[in-house]
């Protein structure tokens, strides 16, 4: 008999669950009490989901569940969800087993039992390099995957039009393709752990009832609610500028600026994450788009449910740089032609494609998509410099169009900030480019503006004491006009906090020199750190930067005396995934 508590506990459990639920239930129960019986011992927290099997009516056995976690990522997050999934999997009792995208093998697919995808989206909507593979398997399959249940997790940011696009695309190919979806898609924000832990709780529930012989769910997608805290999932913060100058020395080819943020509270940051900014288009640019169209600047106009004066929204609003292809292509609708595929800005596009009749500015604005955020990584320690301001490393960027030469669209936005200036920003989270215990040894390779997050790193050592040593890796055109923190770059040699700096100058020298040529020269020093555990980190441009020192890599650990069973190119894969070469490249 069961006390009173214990009952009412009960009946109040059976009132909450469903009839699949008490199915479960009684299965669950009557395994045990048949185990009880045979004189077997039973780890309830265990046991693995029972079914009745539908041939014999009573007849209970057991359905050990296959599963794999397939994730598609370009910072990290997404294997970091995979890890937790698995391990909560595991602890459930069943099988499960990690994958990523760019190892995934076609001839896999169609065997799976239970596939849970967590994949992000970067850029314009597009899925991250590493998930490619896996999305051309499922476009080009053609077998029916109706014995396979699936769910899939997305990872995006909200401030972009297509949001958590690659989750939408997994999750329908999918369904296409005919397997049963047993969660609905979960889409994530920045903040992707306020979605995430409950997406995959509310899995494991299900999978603690769900069964071989459970009828199919509906097949059509619902979407668990995209986190959204304070303004859409950030919490914005207000700083004034107390420091913005220019880091290159006179005679530089370029310009790269250091600026300081400062904030009347705290921000909640760690080394590794960025910054976000969302900047106004260019006054001198939103008067000849408002010239081009022929419309007043007060002219009243809607977007999105709100109304705007039309000088205010090309200036603070609607995004007119870059424009890309899917909004051309709905311009060239509006105006009749055929205009080739590519990106253009907004008043290159009004001076090269005219309509034949006048351009309702309705028209035009509805095709418009919201300016987004750009990100820059974080040049400060919060144990260093304060937990109440910022540092960024912004090189300016001049772009050459049709209408006249431009500046970046947010690094001009920032490099014209003057001391005082209040601007508002956010943080981003990158929890996959994080610091390892102090005592580790680290590796880091920042050419340009690539430096600024380990200018962070370093700092941060200094504060906290530990054994490991660090090595930078920092490359751009010059040296007497480009070393970018050379004063304290020296001084934290000096101070024994940076044990090895190698610097290359590319236009110092007839044959131009980058951080990958240096790499190369001190390949059995680096084969020694790397044998002893060293993490490395790699920070700048994905093309060609990122991708050259990829080779570079792979070239120095063809030579290496440790782990030979690998041939280079795996033996690099593994110390991704190992967590031990990290890459934040743009």
């Amino acid at each position: 008999m069961l006390s009173d508590e214990k009952r009412n506990r009960f009946l109040q459990l059976l009132k909450e669950s469903t009839k699949d639920e008490w199915v479960w239930m009684s299965g669950y129960l009557a395994a045990i009490t048949q185990a009880s019986i045979a004189g077997s011992s039973v780890d309830v927290s265990l046991t693995p989901p029972v079914s009745i099997d539908s041939g014999t009516e009573g007849n209970l056995k057991t359905q050990p569940i296959q599963c794999s976690v397939v994730y598609g990522t370009e910072t990290g997050n997404s294997k970091k969800l995979g890890t937790e999934l698995v391990k909560k999997l595991k602890e459930l009792g069943v099988s499960a087993k990690l994958k990523s995208t760019d190892t995934y093998k076609a001839k896999d697919l169609k065997e799976e039992e239970y596939l849970f995808v967590i994949v992000s989206t970067h850029g314009d909507g597009e899925p991250p390099q590493a998930a490619k593979p896996f999305i051309q398997i499922l476009v080009d399959s053609k077998e029916s995957l109706s014995k396979v249940k699936f769910a899939v997790l997305g990872l995006g940011d909200t401030s972009y039009p297509l949001f958590c696009q690659t989750g939408e695309d997994v999750d329908s190919m999918l369904s296409k393709l005919g397997a049963e979806r047993i969660q609905p898609l979960g889409k994530c924000d920045v903040d992707f752990d306020l979605v995430a832990k409950p997406w995959m709780s509310e899995l494991i529930s299900k999978l603690n009832t769900h069964s071989k012989t459970a009828t199919s769910q509906t097949s059509k997608p619902t979407q668990a609610p995209a986190a959204k805290p304070a303004s859409g999932g950030k919490v914005v913060y207000e700083g004034s500028v107390v420091t913005n100058i220019v880091l290159n020395d006179v005679g530089a080819s370029k310009s790269t600026r250091h600026i300081e943020i400062k904030t009347t509270v705290p921000i909640d940051y760690q080394p590794g994450d960025s910054a976000g900014f969302l900047a106004y288009n260019r006054d001198e640019e939103v008067n000849r788009i408002l010239s081009l169209l022929k419309t007043d600047r007060e002219t009243r106009v809607t977007y999105k449910g709100e109304t705007w004066m039309a000088y205010d929204l090309f200036r603070k609003k609607v995004s007119v740089r870059f424009l890309p292809d899917r909004v051309i292509q709905k311009y060239a609708g509006l105006v009749g032609k055929e205009i080739p595929s590519g990106k253009t800005d907004l008043d290159v596009l009004l001076t090269l494609h005219t309509s034949e009749n006048k351009l309702e500015l309705q028209s035009l604005v509805d095709i418009l998509e919201p300016i987004v955020p750009r990100y820059y990584s974080i040049a400060s320690s919060p144990s260093a410099h304060g937990e109440d301001e910022v540092h960024l490393t912004v090189a300016e960027v001049e772009i050459e169009t049709f209408t006249g030469l431009k500046s970046g669209f947010c690094s001009g936005f920032l490099a014209e900030l003057k001391e005082g200036d209040v601007v508002p920003f956010f943080i981003q989270r990158n929890n996959s480019f994080r610091l390892p215990s102090p005592d580790t040894d680290i590796i880091m390779i920042g050419p340009g503006t690539g430096i600024a997050p380990f200018r962070s790193f370093l700092f941060e050592r200094e504060q906290n004491s530990g054994n490991g040593r660090n090595w930078l890796f920092f490359g751009e055109r010059n040296f007497v006009s480009d070393f970018y923190y050379q004063t304290e770059l020296l001084e934290l040699m000096d101070t024994g906090v940076l044990h090895k700096l190698n610097a290359a100058f590319s236009r110092d020298t007839k044959q131009k020199v980058y951080v990958q040529d240096r790499m190369g020269e001190n390949a059995a020093e680096l084969l020694k750190w790397i044998e002893n555990g060293a993490v490395i980190y790699l920070c700048g441009s994905k093309d060609p930067m990122s991708k050259d020192v990829d080779r570079k890599l792979i070239e120095i650990l063809t030579e290496r005396t440790f782990d030979t069973e690998k041939d280079a190119s795996d033996y690099l894969k593994e110390l991704e995934e190992m967590g031990r070469y990290i890459k934040d490249v743009y």
